[in-house]
């Protein structure tokens, strides 16, 4: 899914079922995406994600939680943040050829439901977000997994330049299975079963992730109130239009920065150094960190047996 859905969908789906704190939830739910290499480009800086950042007391062990570069290789990060962030393994429900897979994403899978339940049990808004992630990504993702492998292979031997792709995830398909608005083919699959149509995937996420924080709270409009509403919205062709639509059905929402969070807590010193400002373990940069790493081993724990 892309910032439409993830920040945007996210937070009016948490408003309206009056979830507490929907822009910390929102903006966690975004910041999976954004939490990537490209945001310790400080002054110009290099890209990678570092191991530890210097504070006053120590060394802080931040967590990645998307990877946008060459280190997507590396098969540790495919099973550290590719697997338990965007591509949590499902039901083991998907045949392709004969044969299936166990690390194979499904939407609205046991797997995301626990993690899901989880989370807003913990009363923890980065936690939800977290967890709201990578249940929006059981329906975009799905089919895939976050390792790269020939599952996830969609277009036929002989196109060699398609095929040339590194098989981790959907990354043959591009970035085509997280937009809303687009239709495409999975070769893997026969008949009417390859051709995807994405609106139909976003419609049925955001009913299950209404649903799911409805039944939370208890409180805020039924499902039934805003289907329609939802429904127009993803059927809008035009990204713009889309985040209008939302807003005005959220009453408003608040502006986002993937910058704002890191900005807070995060400083580069003349060496070049990036170390944390003074006081960052109260920043939500810091509490985001904290709850990614409880996601991270929740998930491990929860498929350790894959």
């Amino acid at each position: 899914m892309e910032k439409d859905f993830h920040y945007h969908f996210t937070y009016a789906a948490a408003k309206l079922t009056c979830l507490p704190n929907p822009e910390i939830v929102a903006y966690s739910c975004q910041f999976v995406d954004d939490n990537n290499e490209g945001q310790f480009a400080i002054g110009g800086g290099d890209t990678l994600f570092p191991e530890r950042l210097k504070t006053g007391g120590g060394y802080y062990y931040p967590v990645m939680t998307q990877s946008l570069s060459p280190k997507s290789l590396d098969p540790y990060v495919q099973k550290y943040v590719y697997l338990p962030f965007h591509f949590l393994p499902g039901d083991n429900t998907v045949e392709i050829e004969k044969k299936k897979n166990p690390l194979c994403t499904t939407p609205n899978s046991g797997n995301a439901k626990n993690i899901l339940e989880k989370a807003l049990n913990s009363g923890n808004p980065y936690q939800a977000g977290i967890a709201l992630h990578t249940f929006a990504d059981t329906w975009s993702h799905q089919n895939f997994t976050g390792l790269r492998e020939e599952w996830n292979a969609i277009y036929p031997w002989y196109d060699v330049f398609k095929s040339l792709v590194p098989n981790i995830g959907h990354a043959e398909a591009g970035h085509s299975p997280d937009v809303i608005s687009e239709r495409w083919t999975d070769y893997r699959f026969k008949g009417v079963t390859k051709e995807i149509d994405n609106r139909q995937r976003a419609f049925d996420a955001i009913e299950a992730v209404y649903l799911t924080l409805r039944k939370a709270t208890g409180k805020g409009a039924l499902w039934n109130d805003v289907k329609t509403d939802f429904e127009k919205i993803i059927g809008t062709p035009d990204y713009d239009k889309r985040i209008e639509a939302t807003s005005k059905l959220a009453g408003g929402t608040p502006e986002y920065s993937k910058d704002a969070w890191i900005g807070a807590a995060l400083e580069k010193e003349e060496d070049g150094e990036v170390v944390m400002k003074q006081g960052f373990d109260k920043t939500p940069w810091y509490h985001f960190h904290q709850a990614a790493k409880v996601h991270l081993a929740t998930v491990m724990e929860l498929i350790k047996g894959i």
